[in-house]
């Protein structure tokens, strides 16, 4: 995590002099609304008239970005944005440090911000490759600028460094949809990922996640490139998609048939026979599955769910686009050849 954004004593709003207060950007705490880490705390900025150029920004501890391939935002915004001619980017990300501040020669990163749908949570992904090294490795500044005189109230819930890991991620967003969801005897129930062929866990109660699988999803086709990175006067492409598929035995472990199914109807609600699982601002799509059979198979007197999530994986580094206008020509076909 960079900045849980939820500092609000830390966040200025400035008009486009970088120095003075804006009279037309605020920015206040929101306790209320909730939000996909689920702490119910983010910031709501908002614009109340001429914003362009406008700025909201936050200095930081410096933190060394290096070894991170990109950046995480998660927010929403009662307006969509980016996604069409006439809803245009109003937000833009920048970064800075002491060695290069936002604006200062050589260092022009920045991200506009889309969105596709108002009023939900997204997340979209941004590429550290072209952010400056003197800022990477040490970034201690944060700017939400306004690039339009778009009226907007925006939630923004965190902005994070990542790396995509397909199996990992998948694994940590199982875990959460289960850790402490249910409790036995008034304590939550953890959720524990365990290695296949590795030692189960003594402790119970536990619900227990073992990965044991992984296969291409043949059936599927590749998904196409897609746009990404918005600079205001370019984008990137992300490489092709290729499906996979991965396979979970997922068991309610308790000391009695009565706690086990308790465990049980709570896994029945939590993973429907056709469901979904978000993972990184995506919608996977999740199933039941027969059970493995041979030597594959797992003891007979363990209860089990065999679930199988299929999800994409990119090939590739995304590719630097510009943008081109388009010519069209018109040829008569009552011309006659040379005439």
């Amino acid at each position: 995590m960079i900045d849980n954004m939820q500092q609000l004593a830390s966040w200025t709003a400035l008009s486009p002099d970088g120095v003075t207060p804006s009279d037309t950007l605020s920015i206040a705490a929101d306790v209320a609304t909730g939000t996909p880490s689920g702490d119910a705390r983010s910031l709501v900025a908002q614009t109340a008239g001429t914003a362009i150029d406008h700025r909201l920004r936050r200095s930081i501890v410096p933190l060394n970005l290096a070894t991170w391939p990109e950046l995480r935002m998660t927010w929403q915004a009662n307006v969509a944005t980016g996604s069409r001619a006439d809803a245009p980017f109003f937000l833009e990300l920048r970064l800075g440090s002491a060695a290069a501040p936002i604006g200062s020669p050589g260092n022009g990163w920045r991200r506009r911000l889309p969105l596709d749908s108002a009023d939900r949570w997204e997340s979209p992904r941004f590429s550290l490759v072209d952010l400056p090294p003197a800022v990477r490795g040490a970034v201690d500044q944060i700017e939400l600028r306004c690039v339009t005189n778009t009226l907007f109230v925006a939630r923004i819930d965190a902005l994070a460094a990542a790396r995509a890991s397909m199996p990992g991620d998948i694994d940590a967003a199982l875990v959460d949809r289960l850790d402490g969801k249910i409790s036995i005897a008034g304590t939550p129930v953890p959720a524990q990922l365990v290695a296949s062929g590795t030692p189960l866990p003594a402790a119970l109660p536990l619900l227990l996640i073992q990965p044991y699988d992984l296969q291409p999803a043949w059936a599927l086709d590749a998904a196409g490139s897609t746009p990404a990175d918005f600079t205001g006067d370019g984008l990137r492409l992300r490489g092709t998609s290729e499906a996979f598929t991965l396979d979970y035995a997922i068991e309610a472990r308790a000391a009695t048939r009565a706690e086990q199914a308790v465990l049980i109807d709570f896994l029945l609600d939590a993973l429907p026979r056709q469901g979904t699982l978000a993972v990184n601002d995506a919608t996977l799509r999740t199933e039941w599955i027969m059970a493995p059979n041979r030597e594959r198979a797992f003891a007979i007197e363990r209860q089990l769910i065999h679930l199988r999530v299929t999800a994409w994986r990119e090939r590739g580094v995304p590719v630097a686009v510009a943008p081109v206008k388009t010519i069209s020509t018109i040829v008569d076909p009552r011309e006659p050849s040379g005439g």
